[in-house]
């Protein structure tokens, strides 16, 4: 009987999961343009994708553009749970909700509103800076820009996100620690540094984990703030198997690189776990 109340759920894994998972990694060594049978040509997918210049472009944007978003997003994270954990800051519950509101809106439709927010002379950033004699670039139609504009969206947006994660461990970092190391004279940096992080440390490798995967996978920013422009400057690995996939039907080499990304946020979630794993020993 447990059985068979357990096979709905097996049921609707295999068919919307395990299956679509394992038929996109035989697709990968096929040529198939979904319309067409499939044609086995064997490891010529990965050469392929292995010799084109413009993976290795997306592949890098991505890895660059996720380091950046998981250093800040995990210290804006930590500093805003600090500040809700202060007990002299008033309110703070009600700050709790404001700050984790911004999750709650799709991502698309926060992308869209850092469109108007970053456009040209028009936006609201350019009409703040023009406050103070300043001109600001052109924040999504500039190669140097671009990324930085799409990270700091992102930021925005997940920091809250994070913060209550790191406000759960702060909360469960012993109070009688805290306390003795302040009577024992140590300033409240100290206490943070000695006593308050080390606490943290399984908090901090999960969001780190968490942040890498997701950064990893970036594909809705880009894809609604610069359709992966300008020049290729904000091209994601994801976008790249997108375009090869849905635009230029190319479904088989779309499902090899998508493997190829797969194991590079294994391998990343492995060496982080490994070396943050380590430090905490």
């Amino acid at each position: 009987m447990p059985y068979l109340f357990l096979t709905p759920f097996f049921l609707l894994f295999g068919i919307f999961w395990a299956g679509p998972i394992l038929a996109s990694f035989a697709y990968s060594f096929t040529e198939w343009r979904g319309i067409t049978a499939p044609e086995f040509v064997g490891l010529r997918n990965y050469a392929d994708l292995f010799a084109d210049e413009r993976f290795y472009t997306a592949l890098g944007n991505t890895l660059w553009m996720a380091a950046l978003y998981v250093v800040l997003a995990n210290l804006a994270g930590l500093s805003l749970a600090l500040l809700l954990d202060a007990p002299w800051m008033p309110t703070r519950h009600l700050f709790r909700t404001a700050f984790f509101l911004p999750m709650t809106i799709s991502m698309v439709v926060t992308a869209v509103i850092f469109q108007l927010i970053y456009a040209g002379d028009i936006g609201l950033l350019a009409k703040l800076l023009s406050v103070f004699g300043l001109e600001g670039p052109a924040w999504l139609r500039d190669p140097a820009t671009a990324p930085l504009a799409i990270v700091a969206m992102r930021v925005w947006r997940t920091m809250g996100y994070y913060a209550i994660i790191y406000l759960a461990g702060l909360q469960a970092v012993s109070s009688d620690l805290k306390e003795a190391a302040r009577l024992d004279g140590a300033s409240e940096w100290q206490v943070i540094r000695h006593v308050i992080l080390p606490g943290l440390k399984p908090v901090m490798l999960f969001c780190v984990i968490l942040t890498t995967i997701s950064a990893l996978e970036m594909f809705d920013e880009p894809m609604v703030l610069t359709q992966g422009g300008p020049g290729d400057a904000t091209l994601t690995a994801v976008m790249y198997v997108y375009q090869q996939g849905f635009q230029f039907l190319q479904l088989g080499y779309a499902a090899a690189a998508s493997y190829v990304l797969t194991l590079v946020i294994v391998l990343i979630s492995i060496a982080q776990k490994l070396w943050l794993g380590e430090k905490d020993r």
